[in-house]
């Protein structure tokens, strides 16, 4: 099979995982990664589904990384667009049907579900960084910014998901609406910049 189309499929699977593994995270209620706390709160003040309320943050996200890269737009500019507005709705299809029943009782499952979760969402991202057919605006925002001031992806992450560790507590608090930033999230906040980074440079190296 030609390189392009084994990429293509790499960025396939590694797109349904990501959303796999955000609706995992979702499903084990113990927090939520950053900026999944940060967007539930927003969905739950504006009465929004989770995923549509991703597809907003996102749509602004990649308006900000075209305003930095100062290029003209291209075709993976636009499948970009496409992409992100379906990982939405892939979201909200695991979230709300396929697993809208799923209860889990026991703390320990949970936090077992949560490690999947984060771990597929965040390899899974920085596959599809790393194969460049398919990007996210707010990662791709990351790596702009990280070359433009001289960082490492990870480190940017981190710095967006400091920022909204603060957005999101201080939006919960004014609002007196449902905090996500529970133990997850701490988990999430350490691991997901760092695994995702790996796995960009891995695939990056390796793969691509």
């Amino acid at each position: 099979m030609p390189k392009y189309m084994m990429n293509i499929l790499y960025s396939t699977i590694a797109f349904l995982m990501l959303g796999l593994g955000i609706s995992l995270q979702i499903k084990a209620g113990i927090g939520q990664s950053v900026l999944n706390a940060f967007a539930m709160t927003i969905a739950e003040i504006t009465h929004l589904s989770i995923g549509t309320l991703l597809n907003l943050l996102n749509l602004l996200f990649f308006i900000l990384y075209l305003s930095i890269r100062k290029s003209r737009i291209n075709n993976r500019d636009i499948i970009q667009l496409f992409a992100t507005m379906a990982n939405g709705y892939i979201i909200n299809l695991f979230v709300y049907y396929i697993f809208g029943n799923l209860m889990i009782e026991s703390y320990y499952l949970r936090v077992v579900l949560f490690l999947l979760g984060v771990s597929l969402a965040s390899i899974s991202l920085g596959a599809i960084l790393a194969i460049e057919i398919i990007k996210f605006p707010l990662e791709s925002l990351c790596i702009v910014l990280g070359k433009r001031l001289n960082k490492t992806l990870t480190k940017t992450r981190m710095e967006f998901d400091i920022a909204f560790i603060i957005i999101t507590i201080l939006i919960a608090f004014l609002s007196k609406n449902t905090l996500y930033i529970r133990e997850g999230t701490m988990i999430s906040f350490f691991l997901l910049s760092r695994l995702m980074g790996s796995s960009y440079y891995i695939f990056k190296n390796h793969f691509v």
